[in-house]
């Protein structure tokens, strides 16, 4: 992540903390995407909560890399999270 990136998601960050807990950033082919403020402790890294119906995982939002997964989701599912996580 260049250092302008890193500048606007600490922006982003402030701002979407003073809003909620937490913010739905998409929702593509049954596949959400959630950034939590307030999540301490979990994750050394920035990272966005991806769920389809009932598992979910999380993926740093700097190189879409998996930190953590709960349950079963889709091969194709994880490419196309990870493909969103990269293009946005």
């Amino acid at each position: 992540m260049i250092e302008q990136e890193k500048m606007k998601f600490g922006e982003w960050e402030m701002f979407l903390r003073n809003i909620s807990e937490f913010v739905q950033m998409a929702k593509i082919n049954g596949i959400k995407f959630e950034v939590y403020t307030n999540e301490q402790g979990k994750h050394n890294k920035a990272h966005l909560l991806v769920s389809t119906s009932s598992p979910s995982m999380s993926i740093a939002i700097e190189d879409a890399e998996i930190l953590a997964c709960s349950g079963k989701i889709s091969p194709p599912q994880i490419k196309a999270a990870q493909k969103w996580v990269g293009d946005n």
